[in-house]
């Protein structure tokens, strides 16, 4: 990948991690401390596609039973029209 953010166009990406969240359908997979680039500028992250494939395969294994997840947590969720301002 270029070392050149395509959202903003800023020329410096750093490598950090961060929390992933996959979703399908009606289900999540919170992933913590995931590898990525980020730009310095905007923030805009970049992921190396067998870092997602890893995720994609990880919540297939749960979802298919497999395997346990190491935790699990309760999310809240609301509709944003139903938020009183």
């Amino acid at each position: 990948m270029s070392e050149q953010c395509v959202f903003c166009g800023h020329k410096h990406l750093s490598s950090k991690t961060t929390r992933y969240i996959y979703q399908k359908d009606e289900q999540m997979l919170v992933v913590e401390h995931v590898p990525c680039l980020e730009c310095t500028f905007c923030g805009e992250q970049y992921f190396d596609a067998l870092v997602l494939e890893k995720i994609e395969n990880d919540y297939q294994a749960i979802t298919d039973q497999q395997r346990q997840p190491q935790r699990v947590m309760q999310v809240a969720v609301e509709d944003f029209a139903a938020l009183s301002l």
